[in-house]
């Protein structure tokens, strides 16, 4: 069941990496527009993704609501929100 679940959803992980583009064929708006010509062109999607995942703060709040909910009930939810404030602590230090 669990390897189904998790099956789909990294299906779906690589299904947004491949079919969502770096930006639309026409801005919507002039105030986007705007923005797309003052971005430096090395900024991409795939680029942002990759920084994402190494930002430690952010690999900790994944790893604490992909923990299963199953084993622990209430006291493990006690857990993840520590755990939370505990990361959003230290990103402010």
């Amino acid at each position: 069941m669990f390897y189904i679940i998790g099956g789909v959803a990294t299906l779906l992980l690589i299904l947004v990496i491949i079919v969502f583009k770096e930006k639309p064929k026409y801005p919507p708006s002039r105030a986007q527009s705007l923005s797309y010509a003052l971005t430096s062109p090395d900024a991409s999607y795939l680029g942002s993704i990759a920084r994402l995942f190494k930002n430690l703060n952010f690999v900790l709040l994944v790893i604490t609501y992909e923990t299963p909910r199953g084993r622990g009930g209430e006291q493990h939810q006690q857990s993840a929100h520590c755990c939370v404030r505990g990361s959003s602590l230290r990103g402010k230090w």
